[in-house]
């Protein structure tokens, strides 16, 4: 099937060669895909294609491999045409250039003329953004990356849908390498007769691709829902979306999840909630650095572009998006322009990518963020409360291959009131830190020590702290519920 995002891409690239635009940018790695794309839309429109490169000129002739003579046989070429200049971003550094091209927009428009600026770069020239039309081609969906499949594996027996699957994300070229690589490789291990794991080579790939972009890494499945300690409410709430991305979920009329803003108090395990959907759900899990999207290499619009454009593809997939309100605390231009493209993505995105975002300080989010529409949920994460401090000083123990009655975890528990997760692990932290010193095993007294010496941030930040419960009432759902405990210290 043939995915949404490029069907919509076909329909607005040829309803521009159809009206005709002067001037279409399109951005793209996959120039031969693109090209046979715009060849079949200008052919089908009785519109006749010029390819030109710094290399070859127009159709092999070097005589205007110049660019300013590429313009000038513009100008005098018959109507109709559609002319492909590849790779000619590095031009537009030129003023002289930018009022060439210009002043010849009025003379393709007048004739029906389409220029089409192909390459990987995006032009940098404020002076033609109103006069461009930019286009991003994307990732190829199933459909193409199984035929890729089909040729390399012809003749081989292999789970196609995993596989296909862990190609997701990567272009036609780049699951062809991959492909004939493991396919290589997959031979060697079956000729020696030696297990050789298919989809986990196929993965790497995707994690080379994903791990290259500025602001978009792979994070390790390494934690699952029982590490976190507390929250049922929204444990709950993700139980009962365990099989929400198949497609029994779609037949019985059920859209896909968009995702969850954990809103709380630091330390209280917004982010560990996070890391874990991925594992729980069994999605690979995205996280989204919006500071490497502002100060990587590309334009912050065009980073945060590529690596949408990325996690469309891998789809499904949970995208990670930690204290989102530091990337987006500024008034500036280009701030406003990046937070627009997101919610403008979160708002029309078809793809089955689950965003899960954190923040700490809710007077630092833009409004627009907390309408209804762009998370299905919004979660309080609180302090814990004593039952659910009990719950994580277990996990951080038991992690740490440490056992302490229950009876004395119980009392821990009501020792550290206004204690948040992470404080509460350094106070187990602390505790083992005594004993090790003292070359003994750990002990409920050490625990009692480590608590009594250690100051919750509640005691600091105790008014930002009510401030934020004070918004969250009536306007967030709570992670946890609440819950009368019997009396611990009987």
């Amino acid at each position: 099937m043939q995915n949404q995002s490029y069907s919509a891409f076909i329909q607005k690239l040829r309803a521009l060669l159809q009206a005709p635009y002067a001037f279409i940018e399109i951005t793209s790695f996959e120039e031969d895909r693109c090209l046979s794309l715009i060849r079949s839309l200008s052919k089908a429109l009785n519109r006749e294609v010029k390819e030109w490169s710094a290399i070859t000129g127009f159709d092999g002739s070097p005589a205007n491999a110049d660019f300013q003579q590429a313009l000038r046989h513009i100008e005098s070429a018959p109507l109709n045409n559609v002319f492909v200049l590849k790779d000619c971003d590095s031009y537009f550094e030129d003023s002289t250039t930018i009022r060439r091209i210009r002043e010849i927009e009025s003379n393709c428009a007048a004739l029906g003329k389409t220029i089409i600026f192909l390459s990987p770069v995006q032009i940098k020239a404020e002076k033609l953004s109103k006069d461009i039309t930019r286009l991003s081609l994307p990732l190829p969906g199933r459909e193409a990356i199984q035929r890729e499949f089909e040729n390399v594996f012809r003749g081989i027996k292999l789970d196609a849908d995993a596989v296909i699957q862990g190609a997701m994300g990567l272009t036609v070229k780049e699951a062809h390498r991959a492909f004939h690589r493991v396919k290589v490789q997959y031979l060697e291990a079956t000729a020696k007769n030696a297990f050789f794991d298919i989809e986990r080579e196929i993965l790497s790939e995707k994690k080379q691709l994903v791990n290259a972009s500025d602001a978009l890494e792979f994070h390790p499945l390494d934690l699952g829902l029982d590490d976190v300690g507390g929250m049922n409410e929204l444990k709950r709430w993700l139980h009962e979306r365990n099989d929400a991305f198949s497609e029994d979920a779609k037949a019985f009329g059920l859209p896909t999840p968009k995702g969850v803003l954990l809103i709380g108090i630091q330390g209280c395990g917004k982010s560990l909630t996070a890391k874990v959907i991925g594992r729980h759900w069994g999605l690979p899990l995205l996280r989204l650095d919006l500071g490497s999207v502002f100060d990587g290499k590309q334009s912050p619009e065009e980073s945060l572009r590529h690596a949408l454009a990325v996690c469309d593809a891998i789809a499904p997939c949970v995208l990670w998006l930690d204290e989102i309100e530091k990337g987006f605390d500024s008034t500036d231009g280009r701030t406003s322009r990046v937070l627009g493209s997101l919610l403008t993505w979160q708002q029309e995105k078809q793809s089955a990518v689950f965003m899960v975002a954190t923040a700490n300080d809710v007077s630092r989010l833009p409004p627009e963020l907390l309408r209804k529409g762009r998370f299905d949920e919004i979660f309080f994460v609180d302090l814990p409360e004593v039952h659910e401090r009990v719950s994580i000083l277990k996990i951080h123990l038991l992690r740490r291959g440490r056992l302490i009655e229950d009876t004395d975890i119980d009392k821990i528990a009501g020792l550290t009131e206004y204690f948040s997760g992470a404080e509460l692990e350094q106070v187990v932290i602390s505790a083992m830190y005594g004993s090790f010193a003292e070359r003994r095993e750990l002990t409920v007294d050490d625990l009692i020590f480590a608590a009594r010496e250690t100051v919750p941030l509640f005691r600091t930040y105790e008014e930002p702290i009510k401030a934020l419960r004070e918004w969250a009432d009536g306007r967030a759902r709570r992670a946890s519920s609440k819950q009368k405990v019997l009396d611990f210290f009987a």
